[in-house]
């Protein structure tokens, strides 16, 4: 005849699977949420200092670009004095206008290299305020999926609803109380499966006629296998 004690132990094994299953999925809704989250806080950072950003980017191409052409003026100039002491030939005048040709065409290549960074870099923020803007509307669709998805888990409750426009702040705001929710919902699941823990490694202590190491319901119900062959 089967032993009723073994049966209990197998039920508190499928129990605690079912448990385990429950909690890896509360986990992996932990982890996407909290990637929302961090995201939504990112692009809220991200947001406020971009106007400061582009006034600065703004500034700075428009003051490369008086040093461009400042730079570009002293070049002509070196140019013409250089081509004016090729005609003196007056040997110092001559290499003292060189010298003068070298400084300002190093310094117009430095006014261009920086006039080209100014742009680059202004170009930079606009391609990162486009792609903050696709990233707003693509955290808003990945929060209202799991909001959808803890909606129809009983254990968690988040009051905040995601519009379809929702903004980065918005976003933020769900993401903060589904953390709360989902720890929660963690506790309590973890509590469960620690109660059916508890309950095995008691049953398994009564059959073995001591207390035996802490396991899983799946280790006890096997110890308790392994027992009952050898009697």
């Amino acid at each position: 005849m089967p032993d009723r004690r073994l049966a209990i132990l197998e039920d508190l094994e499928r129990s605690e699977e079912e448990v385990a299953a429950e909690l890896a999925e509360v986990d992996a809704l932990y982890a996407a949420g909290e990637q929302v989250r961090l995201g939504a806080h990112d692009l809220i950072a991200l947001l406020e200092r971009l106007p400061d950003e582009r006034e600065a980017a703004e500034r700075e191409i428009e003051e490369a670009a008086r040093a461009l052409e400042d730079a570009g003026a002293l070049f002509e100039n070196a140019e013409q004095e250089l081509a004016a002491a090729e005609k003196t030939g007056d040997q110092e005048v001559l290499a003292a206008a060189r010298r003068f040709h070298i400084r300002t065409r190093d310094a117009l290549h430095l006014a261009e290299r920086r006039a080209r960074a100014a742009e680059d870099h202004a170009a930079e923020l606009e391609a990162a305020a486009r792609a903050a803007e696709e990233h707003v509307r693509e955290l808003s669709a990945r929060a209202r999926e799991l909001a959808d998805a803890l909606g129809r888990r009983p254990r968690v409750a988040v009051e905040t609803e995601i519009p379809p426009d929702a903004s980065p702040a918005q976003v933020a705001e769900w993401g903060t109380q589904a953390r709360a929710a989902l720890l929660v919902a963690r506790g309590q699941v973890a509590a469960e499966r620690d109660a059916l823990v508890r309950q095995a490694n008691e049953l398994a202590s009564n059959v073995v006629g001591e207390p035996v190491g802490a396991m899983s319901a799946a280790g006890a119900a096997d110890l308790l296998r392994r027992t009952l062959d050898r009697t």
